[in-house]
């Protein structure tokens, strides 16, 4: 059999295969490359929309919060006070006095701040749904979690009250948003493949395509622009 070391030996002797020998084995070789990088190219793909399909529902589900946010008790600040009203029950140095001020500043323009908060969720919601600035996204909605679990979920807290059960859903949601940062779950079946090159030097906020991912590629300006300055410096070298 070709490429077996007993198949070159002659008389006590080895030869050297001929060129149509080492040809096909060459392109066997090559054919046989192409196929492992197509298949791990699909798999990739696969979890890249499987990622996406995580991150349209986890935008459903904000779309879902958002909605509440819009219902008369909530946008007019009516229940604001009561929501961002945990402090009184969290003695915790420190933890104590952040609840108390965003409670403040709640109770100050309730209408202002229910409309900048149904707003921001309802931009979560559209940006994880649609793909947009997906990065962006995934950080600021992680961020903002964090927010409302240190505010308005006290971080769970006091921990040793009677039936609890939980730490609050809101760090499952910073937690969340990161691991689909992580995923690069906006590569697939979002706007920011049409966005990403528009953007020039903030192409960062939006989520790489999968061409990109699969290529190691970039199609923002900005990334070209230093690309084609490092050649031109190599060439301006040599």
């Amino acid at each position: 059999m070709l490429g077996h070391p007993d198949a070159f030996r002659r008389a006590g002797g080895l030869v050297q295969p001929s060129s149509e020998e080492m040809l096909t084995v060459t392109t066997s070789t090559a054919s046989s490359d192409h196929r492992v990088r197509a298949v791990a190219s699909e798999r990739r793909v696969a979890r890249l929309r499987c990622a996406a399909v995580v991150r349209i529902g986890f935008g459903l589900v904000w779309a879902i919060d958002a909605s509440f946010k819009w219902l008369p008790g909530f946008i007019h600040g009516q229940t604001l006070g009561d929501e961002l009203g945990q402090g009184a029950a969290v003695r915790t140095p420190g933890v104590h006095q952040w609840i108390q001020m965003w409670h403040i500043v709640a109770t100050a323009a309730p209408g202002a701040f229910a409309l900048g908060t149904a707003l921001t969720e309802t931009c979560i919601a559209a940006g994880l749904v649609f793909g947009v600035v997906s990065n962006a996204v995934f950080v600021g909605s992680a961020l903002y979690s964090l927010g409302i679990w240190s505010s308005a979920e006290a971080f769970g807290l006091p921990w040793t009250a009677p039936g609890i059960t939980d730490l609050g859903p809101a760090v499952a949601y910073a937690f969340a948003s990161l691991a689909l940062f992580c995923a690069q779950a906006g590569a697939a079946w979002s706007v920011d493949a049409r966005l990403r090159p528009k953007l020039g030097r903030l192409a960062w906020v939006a989520s790489p395509t999968v061409e990109e991912l699969l290529t190691g590629s970039d199609t923002s300006p900005r990334l070209r622009e230093r690309a084609s300055g490092g050649c031109d410096a190599g060439v301006g070298r040599g």
